[in-house]
């Protein structure tokens, strides 16, 4: 693989993120310096400094007996996490709700729930989703959530929801690609935003959070199914 070498921490960082967040390393999977060495062509350095980042943002953790595995939350952790981004994403329509210019939210509310409902036509025409369809869904799904952290003002809400989301894309990954899953995230999308445009914010936000508790019970069903193989 080429790679800059003026960048290779940055530029491996990258790489080895993408792949976590996008299940190809899956929870509790080995990351060996070795084969990792060998896939990017360079020293133990840039990759042990890429393992580091990884494991400073909650990707990845430092096991005594095998060295770094991507992140496994136990159904607890599942729990905890969701329902604090279920209170963070409460917390930022809320403070979202103040922003001068409400119009502006609303449009880009409003564009995001468009363009999700014309990836989905295809599937009133009988037609399954593409794979880039699903990228690009999955795309619009995390944005939703987070415009309302671009006019929440509130950089440290924002910057631990960051940290926390970055876990559970690992998880959203899993069960995201099901049509069944994707159809519930849609609705609830819809009904948060209905009524955020009609100055329900309390009821936004309490939607928001039940949305994120249904979403658990996609993740505890796809992790269950995954601990079996």
């Amino acid at each position: 693989m080429n790679i800059n070498k003026a960048t290779l921490s940055e530029q491996i960082y990258e790489i080895l993120r993408n792949d976590i967040l996008t299940s190809r390393f899956l929870p509790g999977e080995k990351l060996t310096l070795k084969s990792l060495q060998e896939r990017f062509g360079v020293s133990s350095t840039p990759v042990r400094d890429a393992l580091t980042r990884l494991s400073d943002e909650g990707l990845a953790v430092y096991d005594s007996n095998v060295g770094v595995k991507v992140i496994r939350l136990s159904e607890a952790d599942l729990r905890e996490l969701y329902q604090f981004m279920g209170d963070l994403d409460g917390l930022a329509i809320l403070y979202a709700s103040k922003y001068k210019d409400q119009e502006i939210l609303h449009n880009q509310l409003k564009e995001n729930i468009e363009k999700t409902s014309l990836i989905f036509s295809c599937e009133k025409e009988g037609r399954a989703l593409s794979q880039e369809e699903i990228l690009d869904w999955k795309e619009l799904s995390d944005n939703f959530h987070l415009i309302f952290y671009y006019f929440c003002d509130n950089n440290r809400l924002t910057r631990a929801a960051k940290q926390q989301r970055s876990q559970l894309t690992i998880y959203s990954n899993l069960y995201e690609t099901a049509l069944s899953c994707q159809l519930a995230i849609e609705r609830f999308h819809i009904s948060i935003y209905q009524a955020y445009r009609e100055g329900n914010y309390e009821l936004a936000a309490r939607q928001m959070r039940e949305h994120l508790n249904e979403s658990l019970t996609f993740a505890l069903h796809q992790t269950s199914k995954t601990s079996t193989r």
